[in-house]
């Protein structure tokens, strides 16, 4: 496709493709200003023009996600996109570590502060509660975890923690999700936290879930960064021994979908995942302590 196929960019002067990233999406950046997102129309275009709808509603509370400026299909391709406002700045995961341990922490402080300003956008009414959608996930795991090859008494201990302690998500909220919240997905500029990025796999839940993957991923770029984000999110917490209790569930959760997942897509990185799996293993002692060595 030629982005000047889109009426509003026919006059543009530069254009550059984004290659990285995992998203299967055609990403190309208008004269600086503008990201253009571009999608098969196989892809189901009632999700995608969701995704744009709350990228609008989240910028009510945040200056720092993308403005949603336009969605629409191409005559010729029938392919979907979506213009977004172009965020400056190089994503964390190659940024972080090039800065002090310092400016690694307030970065992550600050993108936890505005996490929990996206988490301000309630679920629309027809969205099934949080409990039932991640039990009946968490479950269906559960299951398939047995087939996969790791020591069972890892399965055990995962599945014997989960059961006992799965109480903890009744009655949980439900707001916005990024469901990917990790320095890959976030924007620095400047040694400062400019933005966060790719909302493909927003969901709707309980918004603490949002900070499983700090132990899995994040530690694994900074430590810092990873402390600085939960304090930021805690920020007026108050008591945050709840919190702690959610957040080694969710861990515990996510190992198993995370080995799950990677069996059944990427065999080939099964080692990477099962050696972070192990590790967050050991930063909860074997799941008997909820609060992660990282952190303490």
């Amino acid at each position: 496709m030629d982005v000047k196929d889109i009426p509003n960019f026919k006059q543009a002067k530069s254009v550059r493709e984004i290659t990285k990233g995992f998203s299967h999406d055609k990403k190309l950046v208008i004269d600086e200003k503008y990201l253009v997102r571009i999608f098969s129309a196989e892809e189901g275009s009632d999700a995608r023009k969701k995704e744009f709808e709350t990228i609008k509603a989240l910028s009510a509370h945040s200056a720092r996600v993308p403005k949603a400026i336009e969605y629409g299909f191409l005559n010729k391709t029938r392919e979907g996109y979506m213009v977004l406002s172009y965020l400056q700045g190089v994503d964390g995961e190659a940024a972080l570590p090039c800065l002090s341990d310092k400016e690694q922490y307030h970065i992550g402080f600050e993108a936890g502060k505005e996490l929990k300003n996206l988490h301000k956008l309630n679920a629309p009414d027809h969205i099934t509660p949080w409990e039932k959608v991640k039990k009946k996930k968490s479950d269906r795991y559960l299951e398939e975890l047995k087939t996969i090859p790791v020591a069972e008494e890892l399965k055990e201990m995962l599945a014997t923690y989960i059961k006992e302690n799965e109480f903890l998500i009744q009655g949980r909220p439900n707001r916005f999700q990024h469901d990917d919240f990790h320095p890959s997905n976030l924007l620095i500029h400047n040694h400062s936290f400019s933005g966060i990025i790719d909302f493909q796999r927003m969901d709707w839940g309980d918004p603490v879930h949002d900070l499983y993957k700090t132990g899995f991923f994040s530690k694994q770029v900074s430590v810092p960064f990873s402390r600085g984000a939960v304090d930021g999110y805690l920020e007026d917490w108050g008591d945050d021994t709840f919190f702690w209790k959610l957040y080694a569930l969710y861990s515990a959760m996510h190992l198993v979908s995370a080995l799950v997942w990677c069996v059944k897509h990427t065999p080939d990185q099964f080692d990477k995942f099962h050696k972070y799996s192990l590790e967050v293993i050991d930063d909860h002692n074997g799941f008997t302590k909820t609060t992660p060595l990282w952190y303490r």
